[in-house]
């Protein structure tokens, strides 16, 4: 009984209140896009013709029921918390045209009203002279588009010819749009109750932002105690999302699909991308496993406020840290201040390391969970403390919390808009060799059906 109720207040420690708490990096094509930029690749590949989700099913839908069939196997096999695909969701090639993309997300377990429209994001300087300008709801289900208000959407046509650079930056920060909402039987939707992911493990099922949380999170390296008394930290999926679109990648290349190629490509690097930050990697963040044992036992007796205070305290660190580091970035790259830390380090990346099926796991997660005391620190020292250091406030309600960087230069001065630069800038360097090592495995994977350039 003493178990049950412990593994219930860890549970409570989980449950992010913020909505902004659920994101791993803002804006995922400014820093894709500076990091690989630069990638000699983009000088031999050719344009590759725009697709439907349609109509590269209906092509290749027998294929693809092969497929699909063979690497759900490879992931029951593979992957050591997978929850398998019930079997009335399996793709069958039918050839009905009327509901082939709901077929596929089923079978893929995504959001069924997910958009995936044919379109680019821009970035922050990129002209859209004589392009068509289309809103942020055409490509996302979210209702509160938050900083995509700021972004520029562009409709692409089927059958358009679209550099694959473009293709797979986009696609970097389309899993945030909807894909991964109301997955689980307690997320009160038809397809969650059909799914197969059970109940929610954390976060607040009630909350639209909060049901993705556990498939753009992974605890991979707690202590063996908080495994034993919170088995639900295993509950995340996003080793399944990363090899699953990295297969599906895969696959398109091998059909001759370079657009869904490079699309699905950026999928899977959106969640590897969210590996490499520590508050997608480590509950609480500069809370000792001692600690948190401790504030549960006192909840077990009724004394639960140190548990709903460490709640909010790291829920509010997780938006200061993400609303900073895309203010910073987009001021960067706005104002060419290329000598900012965020730009230098997406370009000097750590030296690259092979990627394979234990990257997320060895590389990405376990450097993003050894800077977790470091990034918390750093949120401490250099922000002011209303931010990050009180449990009373809900910090995306300040009306101050969209300037934070002004509010810290204002208040604390440039020392600290610059200390906390370069704490979130070590975990840019490790993001950018993350997607420079996926990009190198893709590129080595699929050489042979890459579209060249004729030299």
């Amino acid at each position: 009984m003493q178990k049950r109720k412990l593994a219930v207040i860890i549970f409570l420690l989980l449950a992010f209140t913020g909505n902004n708490a659920v994101y791993g990096w803002s804006e995922h094509p400014m820093l894709v896009g500076t990091a690989l930029k630069r990638h000699p690749a983009w000088l031999t590949l050719q344009a590759v013709e725009a697709r439907t989700l349609e109509s590269f099913i209906l092509k290749n839908e027998k294929a693809l029921e092969a497929f699909l069939a063979e690497h759900e196997k490879w992931s029951q096999a593979n992957l050591p918390n997978y929850l398998p695909l019930p079997a009335t969701l399996r793709f069958e090639a039918t050839g009905d045209e009327s509901n082939v993309k709901l077929r596929f997300l089923r079978a893929i377990r995504v959001n069924p009203h997910a958009r995936m429209p044919l379109y680019l994001h821009l970035m922050p300087l990129e002209s859209d002279t004589g392009l068509q300008l289309i809103s942020p709801s055409e490509v996302t289900t979210l209702l509160d588009v938050g900083v995509m208000s700021q972004t520029r959407y562009v409709s692409v046509v089927a059958g358009e010819q679209v550099s694959p650079f473009q293709v797979m930056n986009s696609a970097t920060d389309e899993p945030d749009y909807g894909f991964d909402l109301g997955l689980f039987e307690d997320n009160e939707t038809e397809y969650g109750k059909v799914y197969g992911f059970g109940k929610q493990a954390f976060g607040n099922p009630k909350l639209e932002y909060s049901s993705q949380a556990p498939f753009h999170m992974g605890f991979y390296h707690e202590e063996g105690v908080l495994y034993l008394f919170g088995p639900f930290l295993k509950q995340t999926f996003v080793d399944y999302r990363v090899n699953l679109y990295h297969a599906l990648s895969v696959f398109a290349f091998g059909q001759g699909e370079s657009y869904w190629g490079w699309r699905f490509a950026g999928w899977a690097m959106h969640y590897a991308g969210d590996l490499t930050m520590p508050y997608h990697c480590k509950p609480l963040p500069g809370t000792s496993t001692l600690k948190m044992i401790w504030m549960n036992i006192k909840a077990i007796f009724g004394w639960k406020q140190d548990v709903k205070d460490a709640i909010q305290l790291v829920s509010n660190k997780h938006s200061v840290f993400e609303q900073f580091q895309w203010e910073e970035l987009r001021h960067a790259i706005v104002n060419r201040n290329f000598k900012h830390p965020f730009l230098l380090a997406l370009e000097n990346p750590y030296p690259t390391v092979k990627y394979d099926n234990r990257f997320i796991y060895d590389e990405a997660s376990a450097k993003a969970v050894s800077k977790a005391v470091d990034c918390n620190d750093a949120l401490m020292r250099f922000v002011p403390a209303r931010f990050v250091d009180d449990p009373t406030v809900e910090v995306a309600d300040l009306p101050d919390f969209t300037r934070i960087s002004t509010v810290i230069l204002d208040e604390k001065g440039q020392k600290s808009v610059d200390g906390l630069s370069e704490v979130i800038a070590e975990r840019m360097r490790s993001f950018s060799m993350t997607m420079n090592s996926f990009l190198e495995e893709i590129l080595e994977h699929n050489s042979p059906n890459l579209q060249k350039k004729i030299q």
